[in-house]
């Protein structure tokens, strides 16, 4: 059995016209089907007109309640779905029907696991698309690159063997249910050529919100899968925290104990150093907690010294070779060498001292 999961909200123009034209299509397929409308509470009578069509289609509605949101309502679908292969597609007629048996002959046939529709492979594309909303999309699949080899991972037309979804590994948010499973579950998957439409009726929901929830989206699966993008900046916030911590004991020692500032500085880097190794060693690095106090912490200070080291050999050629001693350009040339010692600091910390080099037993 195939089950047509149908994720709606506000579609009460399109629903009724768009499983009879679904009927028709499955119909003169030989496929056993059943549509699943998940509907998210719809003002304007969705669900209602959807549990009417279930006298003359195999057609089940569920109503959410609360916590709304496409991706979700797919989530909700795919748990009620009956079949063994499950197809996700807007009710808005943009995704084609007629491509829908061509959606799952290839699961069927143990081909793939899973299709996905697509506009950017030969004979796919999208009608009527003014040039604006083409490089959007461009854009957008690009922005997914890192994460998935689609060639249109913005797609929301995806076919998929209900036995290969494990749907404790999944947590969408906003409206790119598809990239989520492609860039999550190992899956074969077979990209099908899809004409894309505008829909026929209703109002689009592809807004500001929808656009800022998918960067938040891509950012949470570029952190899944490149788990040193969350570590560096948790290693860069900790450094910055060191900074003030530095400056204010090396004020407090010259101001109120009366110390040469040099003494000072020493005096301020080692307790600067000791902060960001307590809470690199907690939360920067997730294999700190189980590192050896007193070795981690001296290859952590000779890092540092190390970092130290390269800022200033890194001034010095800037300087001399570079002509950055005149006016202030000695700031710029203390900035790359702040960088080039920081990415020092970062590898050090993360591949020497908290890594199982020197991890517990």
């Amino acid at each position: 059995m195939v089950s047509i999961i149908l994720p709606t909200y506000n579609e009460a123009e399109n629903v009724e016209p768009f499983i009879v034209e679904l009927g028709r299509v499955m119909r003169s397929s030989a496929f056993d089907w059943e549509v699943i409308v998940v509907d998210d509470s719809s003002p304007d009578g969705t669900s209602s007109i959807a549990r009417q069509l279930a006298k003359d289609y195999p057609v089940r509605v569920f109503v959410r309640q609360g916590d709304r949101g496409l991706s979700k309502a797919i989530m909700k679908g795919l748990e009620l779905a009956k079949g063994d292969i499950c197809l996700v597609m807007d009710a808005d007629f943009s995704h084609p029907l007629d491509r829908v048996p061509d959606m799952v002959k290839p699961i069927l046939e143990g081909k793939c696991d899973a299709t996905v529709g697509s506009r950017k492979v030969s004979g796919g594309g999208a009608e009527n698309w003014p040039l604006i909303r083409r490089v959007i999309s461009r854009f957008a699949g690009f922005l997914a690159k890192g994460v998935t080899t689609l060639s249109d991972p913005t797609t929301g037309f995806m076919a998929i063997r209900k036995s290969c979804m494990d749907l404790t590994k999944l947590d969408p948010m906003g409206w790119k249910f598809v990239l989520e499973v492609i860039a999550k579950l190992d899956l074969r998957v077979i990209e099908i050529p899809i004409i894309f439409k505008d829909r026929k009726a209703g109002k689009s929901k592809l807004g500001l919100r929808a656009q800022v929830d998918y960067l938040r989206h891509l950012w949470r699966l570029y952190c899944r899968r490149y788990r040193i993008i969350p570590e560096f900046i948790k290693f860069c916030l900790v450094g910055l925290s060191g900074f003030f911590v530095d400056t204010a004991v090396l004020i407090s020692m010259v101001d109120l104990l009366r110390l040469d500032p040099r003494l000072a500085a020493v005096f301020a880097f080692f307790v600067a150093v000791s902060w960001n190794y307590a809470l690199d060693r907690l939360w920067a690095f997730d294999l700190g907690r189980r590192t050896k106090i007193s070795h981690s912490y001296m290859s952590f200070v000779a890092i540092y010294i190390l970092g130290l080291g390269i800022r200033i050999g890194v001034m010095h050629l800037f300087i001399e070779y570079a002509g950055m001693e005149k006016g202030h350009w000695y700031v710029l040339a203390s900035f790359f060498g702040i960088v080039a010692a920081t990415l020092s600091n970062f590898l050090g910390s993360k591949y020497i001292a908290f890594s199982k080099l020197f991890s517990r037993s």
